[in-house]
């Protein structure tokens, strides 16, 4: 383990030049109230120069740094690379618009001292308390449901942002896990159940600004892909595609 730094978070960022001043202000405030935290943004490949602007605007934050991808890979394949060659004791990622604030990393490091993993749950939180619309919860409901009869697995919120791991943990994990696109955390709760890691879930608030943020990539559309992944995570599986290498 590091000798200064015991928990690393990791942000991934895809064209988001918008939030670069926001976000640096949270992770500043964050690694100076957090000594034994370090921040890792990982930049998958924007076009609008999100990595360059992050470097530049976290030059002089102690415990940052900036990873530029050179191509879009995908959400999974940036928060892979960006535990990659960690040592902290735990390892966590978020949402790189912060759609979760940084609040969330206590209870998180807190949960993984008695779990090998820790995902966030908003159907933990009630709507007016900082959950999502009724009509995206419902939807979300709706899907992470199907996801989890899929899988065999059984958690209220398999998709949100924001995931807590042990190094050895993260280890297992993510030397086996293969999807780049959304349906990665689906497939690392299915595989963490597979290798006996045990989880805890604990509330995701999710910030007023995201919650009517537009996404990226239409709900519709994403749950499609996902579906797809999932008979990808079934079929890897019964070949044994996912043993240990």
């Amino acid at each position: 383990m590091s000798s200064s730094t015991d928990l690393l978070l990791v942000l991934p960022v895809f064209n988001e030049i918008g939030l670069v001043k926001e976000v640096s202000k949270e992770v500043e405030k964050a690694v100076r109230k957090s000594p034994k935290l370090r921040v890792r943004i990982v930049d998958d490949g924007s076009t609008d120069g999100t990595g360059i602007a992050f470097r530049r605007s976290l030059k002089k934050v102690k415990n940052t740094e900036v990873k530029i991808l050179s191509q879009n890979g995908g959400k999974g394949r940036a928060v892979r690379e960006g535990f990659r060659g960690a040592d902290e004791k735990y390892l966590i990622f978020v949402d790189g618009d912060l759609a979760y604030s940084m609040d969330h990393l206590n209870p998180l490091k807190e949960s993984l001292i008695t779990n090998g993993m820790v995902i966030g749950s908003r159907s933990m939180v009630p709507q007016a308390q900082g959950g999502l619309p009724a009509r995206r919860a419902f939807l979300g409901w709706g899907f992470n449901r199907l996801v989890c009869f899929l899988l065999g697995i059984d958690y209220s919120d398999t998709q949100a942002g924001l995931k807590g791991f042990t190094r050895e943990a993260a280890h297992k994990l993510f030397s086996r896990q293969k999807l780049n696109d959304f349906a990665f955390d689906a497939e690392l709760l299915y595989l963490a159940k597979k290798l006996g890691i045990r989880v805890g879930e604990i509330p995701a608030h999710v910030s007023p600004r995201h919650t009517y943020k537009t996404s990226h990539v239409k709900l519709l559309c994403d749950s499609a892909g996902c579906l797809l992944d999932i008979f990808c995570i079934r079929w890897w599986s019964w070949t044994g595609a996912y043993r240990s290498r």
